[in-house]
């Protein structure tokens, strides 16, 4: 890999992928101790918060799209698998139709949960108070990631695109950079 905006781009893959799974363990970590605080505050106490159960419902919601663009990029989504064997230009030609469907969706939910935030994101939440345009963010957010993840699986058929490096990886499960057993 000699060049430099090929490393600049790899470079920019490692930093995303590393700051989306802090980011996705600190929603878990929030979201089970916000819980476990929750039951012991109810059902010890008899105090309970709807602001708390709001903003553990948005945490949630949160590892749900960020953790479903950092799947995609780890190949732990849904998908039909292709044979390995056989043509590779065949291959090569369905990875990328794939890649541009699931590009074309995103874009569509892109663009339009832009327009239902600018509708209705001005409203607040019961609760807390908060706008609710500030939770429905991470729709557009998480869809323009996991556009940028499909261009980068797009981009991996003509050029060397390292592996995910967040991907979790069991005993004996097979590196996915092709490095041998875990």
């Amino acid at each position: 890999m000699d060049n430099p905006s090929l490393r600049a781009l790899n470079a920019l893959i490692r930093l995303l992928d590393k700051a989306l799974a802090v980011f996705l363990g600190t929603l878990v970590g929030v979201l089970a101790s916000g819980v476990i605080v929750s039951v012991i505050l109810r059902y010890v106490f008899g105090i309970s918060f709807a602001w708390a159960e709001e903003l553990m419902t948005m945490v949630f919601i949160a590892t749900t799209f960020f953790g479903a663009a950092l799947g995609f990029r780890e190949g732990e989504h849904i998908a039909i698998a292709l044979p390995s064997q056989g043509r590779t230009l065949r291959r090569r030609v369905l990875t990328i139709l794939v890649q541009l469907s699931i590009v074309a969706v995103s874009v569509f939910v892109f663009k339009y949960s832009r327009v239902w935030i600018a509708r209705v994101g001005a409203v607040p939440s019961p609760a807390t108070g908060i706008p609710n345009g500030f939770f429905y963010a991470m729709v557009p957010i998480s869809f323009g990631i996991t556009i940028f993840y499909a261009a980068v699986q797009i981009l991996a058929q003509f050029a060397r695109i390292d592996p995910p490096s967040t991907k979790s990886r069991f005993d004996g499960e097979a590196d996915p950079a092709g490095g041998g057993e875990g």
